[in-house]
């Protein structure tokens, strides 16, 4: 991905509001989290966040307060997070 792609350029921006402290993400329940992120990752919380109209970002934030931090897991199309999740895909 180069450095003028819109999806990095958006990823970066979202990065940075992260970093404020902003979690403007969507929460995943439980119950369809697909086994990498729980094996993988240990996450007890899963967030995704639309980047621009076809990509998915997904994380998991651990800690607290000052203390919180986040981890970008996957950047998905809208397609592979439909499959990923088990969603009809469109």
């Amino acid at each position: 991905m180069s450095d003028n792609d819109p999806v990095k350029i958006k990823v970066d921006q979202i990065t940075e509001e992260m970093k404020q402290n902003r979690n403007l993400g969507d929460y995943i329940k439980k119950k369809p989290w697909p086994d990498k992120y729980l094996r993988t990752h240990e996450v007890i919380t899963l967030y995704r966040r639309e980047v621009g109209g076809n990509h998915r970002l997904i994380y998991t934030v651990k800690g607290r307060n000052e203390d919180k931090v986040y981890h970008l897991l996957d950047l998905l199309t809208h397609k592979e997070y439909d499959r990923l999740f088990g969603y009809s895909t469109t």
